[in-house]
């Protein structure tokens, strides 16, 4: 009888460790859970920032492109004026 006695203390003892550990183990599992949802958050807001600098880019490009233009243009008609008043001496 003590022997069951004493195996049963050891049993209930170990299921105690058991019980502690895996506690342990859960409380572990849902930090590294909030973590990734952290860091999933972090990287959602990565991405849109990203994708608001590339669409910004775009929009210079443009805005690059239509200023050449404007300067071309400029640039001809004042070409234009220029020729005109050396045809026309006063």
């Amino acid at each position: 009888a003590d022997e069951v006695r004493k195996l049963a203390e050891r049993t209930q003892k170990s299921l105690s460790e058991i019980e502690a550990n895996t506690n342990l183990l859960v409380q572990s599992i849902n930090d590294m859970a909030e973590s990734i949802k952290e860091q999933t958050a972090g990287i959602t807001q990565i991405n849109e920032s990203v994708a608001q600098i590339d669409q910004t880019t775009k929009d210079n490009v443009e805005i690059a492109n239509e200023s050449a233009i404007i300067s071309s243009t400029v640039s001809d008609i004042a070409n234009n004026i220029l020729e005109d008043v050396k045809k026309k001496r006063f």
